[in-house]
Parts: C-alpha cells; structure tokens; sequence
C-alpha cells in the first residue's frame, strides 16, 4: 500500500494534468507528429531518420537472435543484447514517426523473445568485480537496456493487446525493476553513474507501468528518505558550477541518462520543475562538460579515462538538444551539434535543425580559461583550465586540485595535464582497460589500473617515499580534498592557478602554483610550475612528467641502460616503471622534447642533490596491457624543497622542407632565491635578455594585499598574490 505522501499526491496530479497517453517518456506523440510532418524540411532531421531506417531495416532483414547471456564484454551474447535494445529503440521511434507497422511487430517479436527468457536468467556467469546482471556481465548494461527498451515498449503501448502487455510486464519489466531494486540496492542508492542509470531505469519503467512507488523510489531512493535516487545525485554528483566529481570521461556517460530521465520527468511530472531545479544544475552540467575538453573536442582524462572519447560521441547529441531547446537557445550550441551531424528523434532535435536553418553558420563554442569548484557545496577543491591562443592552435593547462572522484578517481590531486597544436604534449595515463575488448580481460578494466594507472607514480604530481598519495587507500582519500588558493585568468598574458595540499602524506605539505605566460620573447606561453614542499622529516620526492613525443636533447650528460633495464622499484606503480637512463645535473637542467611541428623542454632547478631519470611505462606487464610511454623524473632527498620547472614550446620542425629553428630552449637558468610558507620568490634568466623574477605570495591571497620581500641587496615589492617582475 502506498503512502499518499505529498510527494504521492503531487505526482498522481502531475500525470492526471498531463493526461496520458503514449508515447510519454522522450518522444511524445505531440513531437512525432510534428517531425513527421516536417520531413523534406531540415537535412539533419532527415539524416536522423534516414539513419534510423538504415539501421532497423538492415536488422529487419537479418536473423533476429536473442542468445543465452554467456560473455563478458566485447563478446558475441553482450554485443548482441547491445544491439537488440538499439534496434528496438530505434523501430519504436520510426513507428511513431512513420506509422509503418512494421516496426512496431519487430520489437514485438523481438520482445516475446525476451519475454521467453528472462524468467528464466539467473546471475550471468561472468559477473565477477562489479554487481553482476543477468542478461550482461555487469548490471549497469541491464539497466542501459531497459532504458532504451521501455523506451520502444511505450512507442508501441497503445499499439500493442493487452495480453501482450501484460505478458511483457509480467516476464521482463517487473521481474528486472524487482531484480534492480531488491538485489541491486547498492546500486540503486548509490551516488554514482551506475546510481543513475538504474534509477532512470526503473522509474520509466514505472511511469509507464503505472507503478508509482517505482517513480518515487527513483526520485528519492529506495528508503524514500531523500538521502539517494535521482534528486540528490543532481544535489551531490554536481557542484554549484555544474562540475560532475567522476570527471569529463564520465561526465559525458552520465549527462545521457540525467538527460534522459530529466526529459520523461519534465514530460510527465512539470511540477517538478526539472530544467530549472537547483538553479538550472543541468544546463551548468552540459557547460562544465564541454569545457573540460580540448578543442578537438576531446576530454581530459582525469581519473578512469579512455581517450578517443570526444564531445561527438551519441551520449552529448541528447544533452546538447535538451539544452538548447529548454533553455536560451544558445546558438553556440548549434556550432557543436553541427559537428555531430545528426540530432535526437525528439521534440528538441527538431527545435536544433530549425535552429540551425535560422543560423546555418553559428558562432564556434567558446573554450575559456575558468575554474569549476568541487563537491555539492564547491567548497572541495576543484579544477583550473588556463587557456591561450585560438581554437586551430590553443594552449591548454588542466590542473586538478579537487575530491577524490568517488570509485572511477586517481591518486593525483595537484597533478595537471598540458595540451598544444591539438594533442597531448605533457598526458595522464586515464585508464588501463580496453573496452569492450573480449580478449583484454573482457572488456573490464585490467589489472594494472589498479597496480598503475590510478597511483600517484602514474601522474604529473609529487610522489613521496616512492608511495602514493593516501597510501593508494580509497576511503582515506574520499576524506580529503586539496584547497584552491589562487585563480585568476583576467590578463590572458599572465594567468595563474595554484592550490594546496595537506593531507595525501602524513606530515608533507605541499603547494602547487601553476603559471601562464606570454610574451613577445617566446613562440608560445610557457608554463611555470612552483611545487613547494615542506615537511619536518627528510624524505624522497620524485616529481615525474609523462611527455609525448620523442626525446631530443639534455643540457647534461646521462647514463643510459641499452643492455638491461631494471625497474624503478618494487610497489605503488614504480614495477611499471622501466628505468632507461639516469643522470644527476649539477645546475639548471634541460630537457627536451619533440611532438609535431614545435620542440618542448622543461627547465629544472636541478643541482648537485638532483637526480633525473629516464623511465618507460611497462615493466612488470606480462601481458602487455600498458602503453609503452616514456617520462622523466626529478628526484631530491630533502625535508623541504620547492621543485621549479618551466614548460616552454619553442622552434620550428618541417620534415617537408627540411627547415628547423631555435630547437634550443629559450630559458636557461633557475633560482630559488626564497620560498617558504610566506613567499616563494623565483630568478628567471634566459637568451633574449629574458631577466625575470616570479614573487609568489603564499598565505595570503587577497587581491589588495601589498607585499615587500628582501632578499640579498634586492627588495622586492608588489601588491597582490603573485607578481612577475620583467626587469
């Protein structure tokens, strides 16, 4: 028996205003008939349909099989209920658009199917790490496939006898909400992506099964206490900007379905409030998303990442639509749906085409240098993108100083990533999986993620005692977040990020302030990275970079090991770690690399307690699951130390013309004149008369703040929390 709760009351109310009817959940009737009649009228509407037809049709004329669940991912039975619940989707948006019944007796046979076999599915056997389903290896497929299957059930609802209804309710919706709530709980009321999808899941299933304890479970969890389902993950996944804690990869996986149930609660229970709830949490989402990609639309894959994910992939064409339909019509969301090429069957894909046939060359979107806060308060950290130059041929600097990123995050706070001519120059690892790749462990993630890819070893950030942060301990890390301190992009000249640390080793504090800057000297902005360190005890510190491209040149000799490797320790990632050469700078070290058309180098505060290595991502990999990437890595044995490296792209490289210039870095010499928990103040000299000093405030950030440090014969003198001196 139902509680008649207010919550009840208003959602009874709420689908008796809406007068039901079906379709109701994405697609409405009112909406097909309107795409309907406008075919011939807008191209990319077309193409949508054509595809569709393209794909239904070429499943019409082929065997329909629905196997016993057997594979892991990547494998024939997975790929096979993948495809099925595509193909029924599909048909059920043409048969409304159409009318042709034909589509609509395909998901029918298709679903007898199913109906026939379901009951009969027990745990799938190759569920082993994640909570396993029944028809795949993990139950976040299962609740993909209903989601697009009950989608297709309600385009073909009224179509359909009420005995075959109540047979495909009886044998496959009900018994897998059931299967979802009872058996996946964990699942249902977790914060998570996964939490997102089962909860959309059931509670489309519910709305159009006239279950309304299942619409409510999913809005406010299976406990009905408001503390899980579908309203607290937009309260607790999203920051007030609108930044999702799991990271751009995953961001771009969970807008699907936030958008998806968004669009069913918008249709079928307005009073919600949906698109405007937690001041308009879903269109800050899409925004925060698009800018935490690259401008080949890539996302930077912090956390667990793969990275041939990109802004085109199907799971934004619904975002973007709903977006710019439901909010201002932002024709800068036009120039990305343009680029997909190809819109949602939905009532917003036809306000995009017509969009489009309005503005046909709309404005670029619009890469920014900004900071997006952390945590559902944005008071846990967070992440800074500075940014130079035009979309053809931007810089972009990714610094990380935010929460843990529940399941799917590293050990990497303070590790940034660095981004030129359209590619990876300074990279994160991501992931270590291939998916969907039956042979690389089915598709999961291997075993290296955990032994590598998520440790601290594996990223652009300070590793202390060749451990990783938190001791690689999940729940310790969820505790903890670093602190911004300092953002500010005004000057596009000199823009800067900074945030601190205190937590990650016991005792070891650390201070991370990331520069940007462009002068008429040099090619290119070039970054200067200030990491303080500081900590009562001596410790081993390695501040590793993961570069891509080819070595080139160091200003000091090294040692290589052309005839044995040895690996660069035992645990926490570094028995991944090939050691291929070593050297030990006694002042400013260069190190230089090439990638593409420009040469790179980092320039280091070595000196005579300084060691480098060369190392090679693979060591320790029978299988070779890692890529065979190359790093080097800063070594210092010290209590405290601030580590000072400037990445600078300079010169010219034209293999066609055979022409190369100024392969040579422009910056030449680092001093540490003073840094510790007051200021860091920095001596910059290079070619060009290039004579700077970097003075960083360090414990007070305020704007007006005026500062005065003497070093030696020299006071320097700024207001402010940090000043470049070009003398």
């Amino acid at each position: 028996m139902i509680k008649k709760t207010g919550l009840i009351l208003l959602i009874l109310v709420s689908i008796v205003v809406a007068q039901r009817s079906h379709p109701n959940l994405v697609l409405t009737g009112d909406a097909a008939n309107e795409i309907k009649e406008n075919i011939g009228e807008y191209p990319m509407m077309d193409k949508s349909v054509n595809l569709a037809k393209e794909f239904v049709e070429n499943a019409m004329n082929s065997p329909m099989d629905v196997p016993m669940p057997k594979d892991a991912g990547g494998g024939y039975t997975h790929e096979r209920h993948k495809q099925n619940y595509n193909e029924m989707y599909q048909a059920g948006l043409l048969y409304q658009i159409t009318g042709e019944e034909q589509y609509a007796e395909f998901i029918k046979t298709m679903l007898y199917k199913y109906a026939e076999m379901y009951p009969g599915l027990g745990e799938h056997p190759e569920g082993k790490q994640q909570t396993p389903g029944r028809m795949f290896w993990q139950s976040l497929n299962e609740t993909v496939w209903m989601l697009h299957t009950i989608q297709a059930y309600d385009c073909i609802y009224d179509w359909l006898s009420a005995e075959d209804r109540e047979l495909f309710e009886k044998n496959i919706f009900r018994p897998m909400t059931k299967f979802f709530l009872e058996e996946c709980t964990h699942e249902f009321d977790l914060i998570h992506n996964h939490g997102t999808w089962i909860v959309a899941a059931v509670g489309m299933a519910g709305l159009i099964m006239e279950d309304y304890d299942l619409v409510q479970k999913s809005l406010y969890g299976s406990k009905l206490d408001k503390k899980t389902g579908f309203m607290a993950q937009l309260d607790l996944l999203f920051s007030p900007d609108g930044y999702y804690t799991e990271g751009g990869y995953y961001v771009r996986y969970a807008l699907w379905p936030f958008f998806i149930y968004a669009e069913v609660l918008h249709n079928n229970l307005p009073d919600l409030g949906i698109y405007k709830y937690r001041d308009s949490i879903l269109k800050k989402a899409l925004y925060s998303a698009l800018q935490v990609t690259y401008t080949n639309g890539e996302f930077i894959p912090i956390n667990d990442a793969l990275k041939e994910k990109t802004w085109l992939s199907p799971e934004l064409i619904f975002a973007v639509n709903f977006v710019y339909d439901h909010y201002e019509n932002d024709d800068h969301l036009l120039s990305i749906a343009k680029l997909h090429n190809e819109v949602s069957l939905t009532g917003s894909g036809l306000a995009v085409v017509k969009g489009l046939a309005k503005n046909p060359n709309p404005p670029q979107f619009d890469w920014q240098s900004v900071q997006f806060t952390d945590g559902p308060d944005g008071k846990q950290g967070g992440v800074g993108i500075l940014r130079h130059g035009t979309p053809d041929d931007q810089e972009t600097m990714f610094f990380k100083y935010g929460t843990h990123g529940l399941s799917h995050g590293h050990y990497d706070k303070l590790t940034f990533l660095f981004y030129d001519q359209g590619r990876e120059i300074i990279q994160d690892y991501g992931a270590a999986r291939f998916l969907n790749v039956v042979q690389k462990w089915g598709g999961r993630y291997l075993p290296e993620n955990k032994t590598y890819a998520l440790l601290t070893v594996a990223h652009n950030t300070l590793v202390v005692d060749e451990k990783s942060q938190y001791n690689g301990k999940r729940k310790e890390s969820e505790k903890h977040h670093s602190d911004r301190y300092l953002f500010n992009s005004e000057n596009p000249d000199l823009q800067y990020v900074s945030a601190k640390e205190n937590n990650a080793y016991k005792g070891v504090k650390m201070h991370r302030t990331i520069v940007m800057v462009n002068d008429e000297i040099l090619l290119k902005p070039a970054l200067i990275d200030v990491y303080r360190v500081e900590s009562e005890k001596e410790h081993t510190y390695d501040m590793p970079f993961y570069y891509k491209g080819h070595f080139i040149y160091s200003n000091y000799e090294y040692t290589p090991f052309t005839d044995q490797l040895n690996k660069m320790g035992k645990a926490n990632g570094y028995q991944h770690l090939w050691k291929t050469a070593e050297a030990e700078p006694k002042e400013t070290g260069i190190f230089t690399w090439w990638n593409g058309n420009r040469f790179y180098s980092i320039v280091s505060n070595t000196d005579e307690k300084s060691k480098v290595f060369f190392t090679m991502i693979g060591a320790e990999d029978p299988d070779f699951n890692l890529r065979n990437d190359p790093g080097m890595m800063r070594r210092r044995v010290d209590d405290n130390f601030t580590f000072v490296n400037i990445v600078e792209p300079h010169g010219i490289f034209d293999p066609t013309k055979e022409f190369t210039k100024d392969s040579y870095s422009t910056f030449e010499e680092l001093n540490v004149l003073k840094s510790d928990e007051d200021y860091s103040v920095v001596e910059i000299k290079g070619k060009k008369d290039i004579d700077w000093v970097l003075c960083i405030a360090n414990s007070d950030p305020g704007n007006d703040t005026s500062h005065s440090v003497s070093i030696g014969e020299n006071v320097f003198t700024w207001t402010g929390p940090l000043f470049l001196l070009k003398k």
